[in-house]
């Protein structure tokens, strides 16, 4: 559905794109950002270091009890992986499952340093909102307007509608705002 088609979603999509104006140049944007990709890797790291942590010195268990040196562990299973397994390959077992937690907490955390700096640049609350329009603002005069692609949803039940248009905007001083269908 277009936002032109209903007025009052005109309104809507302006008041979405000023809201969003907004919260760039506030630089909330940045922060709840940056707090949130720093909770996941912080949250990779603890999978990494905590969860992936494992003690070769440590003897493993098979079947709820500790193995010797002179074990063996019988494992039965109808998806694949069982056998007999002597202690130090009931060890090599351990530590290889805990090597996934090591890989995938590692994986985490680097994506989401990358993904920091990347917001970080993006969000950045001097940057300007939108792309520069070549023209003046009809109410103010000044070569202040700036335009982007806004699209607000609404979901009604398992139905969600999408009005969008591309809204242009001069500063918040002068107030002016328009949209149009793209």
């Amino acid at each position: 559905m277009a936002a032109s088609a209903d007025g009052n979603m005109s309104q809507t999509v302006i008041d979405t794109a000023v809201k969003e104006r907004e919260r760039l140049h506030t630089g909330r944007s940045r922060t709840s950002t940056m707090v949130v990709l720093g909770l996941l890797a912080a949250a990779g790291l603890f999978a990494a270091l905590v969860l992936g942590k494992a003690d070769p010195n440590t003897p493993p268990d098979c079947d709820g009890h500790t193995m010797t040196h002179t074990s063996l562990c019988q494992i039965i299973s109808n998806r694949g992986g069982g056998g007999t397994f002597s202690y130090s390959e009931m060890i090599d077992r351990r530590e290889s499952s805990k090597e996934i937690w090591r890989y995938v907490g590692f994986g985490t955390t680097g994506v989401m340093l990358v993904s920091m700096v990347f917001a970080f640049t993006k969000l950045d609350p001097n940057r300007p909102w939108g792309t520069a329009v070549p023209a003046a603002c009809p109410r103010c005069y000044q070569p202040t307007l700036r335009e982007k692609l806004t699209v607000h949803s609404v979901t009604r039940g398992r139905t969600t509608y999408r009005y969008s248009g591309i809204v242009t905007l001069c500063t918040p001083v002068c107030g002016f705002r328009t949209i149009r269908q793209r």
